[in-house]
């Protein structure tokens, strides 16, 4: 037998190299995925929630949210929003006020877009925080010029503030979660795209014909666990150009739309990716839960206590609604000393 000559060898020792190269980079994969899988069923990393604007939208969506922060396992600090040009801190106020038992801001739950813009500080600092812009709701079309007092032609489209992106981003935020609608989508994407590589963000889109509006007479029912509280039934698609929307003109709940955001930025990671992640949110004919209303009254009251504290919707499973995101938190608000 002659020794295999230098370049048979060297072959074989290129080919040994890449089966194992192969073969480690499977496992680190692998490890990262239960790695990131281990993440989701603990509580998720502290973060402060920050808002843009006050539509109705992110008005309840701010209310929910501090709601949140008060039960355990969520890490949310108390949400701040940035009254951005044309906004109405009032709007904000009145209906913290109305529809979540007379809540408030608390002292560091306004920022004006001046201070948002003024030079770094403590009180403008954005690092992990998780931003939500409203990209949804029209702009309203207000207000006179001189000198004949004509009305302002003013594009009604939505979009992302981009002085507000620039200084979320330039600031360490954590993750931008975008609600938009079909008109606004593209504008969504254009503004986010110098950024990508740079931040994870999370774009839902109201599905073709699919609207929002808020439910008149609404009031929290003051749930004291995150299990969720719906009023309709919705539902999460991935986008597929080939599978046209099937609803029409429909209208969902305003109050619904928020409880999904607010989920997603809960259940889901929030860890780095290149590109939005997008899907389409519309109606369901999917049914709810319908359990006893957990707050503080049924917890420390009796039969008359829960009677009186009514029934709440919530989805039949957390993890089944939010799978088109991937893997999810199903464990959110559970302590370890729970069943």
């Amino acid at each position: 037998h002659f020794p295999p000559s230098s370049s048979t060898a060297t072959m074989e020792t290129l080919t040994a190299l890449r089966k194992s190269f192969l073969f480690a980079l499977q496992v680190s994969t692998v490890l990262l995925h239960h790695a990131n899988a281990l993440a989701l069923h603990s509580p998720p990393l502290p973060a402060k929630p920050v808002l843009v604007g006050t539509s109705d939208y992110s008005n309840i969506l701010f209310g929910k949210l501090q709601r949140s922060a008060a039960l355990w396992g969520t890490n949310l600090g108390e949400p701040t929003t940035i009254i951005c040009p044309g906004d109405q801190e009032r709007k904000l106020q009145k209906c913290l006020w109305n529809q979540f038992y007379m809540a408030s801001p608390r002292s560091d739950g306004i920022m004006s877009f001046d201070d948002l813009t003024s030079p770094l500080s403590y009180y403008n600092n954005l690092k992990d925080t998780l931003i939500f812009f409203d990209a949804a709701t029209p702009k309203e079309a207000s207000g006179f010029s001189l000198p004949f007092m004509k009305k302002q032609q003013v594009d009604t489209v939505p979009t992302i503030d981009p002085t507000v992106l620039q200084c979320a981003v330039e600031r360490g935020c954590a993750h931008i979660y975008v609600l938009a609608s079909p008109d606004a989508l593209d504008g969504c994407y254009q503004v986010l795209e110098p950024y990508n590589g740079q931040v994870a963000s999370t774009i839902i889109c109201l599905d073709d014909g699919v609207t929002m509006a808020p439910t008149k007479d609404w009031m929290t029912s003051r749930p004291q666990d995150l299990e969720g509280e719906f009023i309709g039934s919705v539902a999460l698609r991935p986008y597929n150009p080939d599978v046209p929307s099937m609803f029409g003109a429909s209208t969902i709940p305003t109050e619904d739309v928020a409880e999904v955001m607010i989920h997603i930025a809960l259940r889901t990671d929030r860890e780095f990716c290149e590109y939005p992640r997008f899907l389409l949110i519309g109606p369901s004919d999917d049914e709810l839960d319908v359990r006893l209303n957990a707050d503080y009254f049924t917890m420390v009251g009796g039969q008359k206590a829960r009677e009186l504290a009514g029934t709440v919707q919530s989805v039949t499973s957390w993890g089944q609604f939010l799978s088109p995101l991937g893997d999810v938190n199903t464990e959110l608000g559970k302590r370890p000393d729970q069943p």
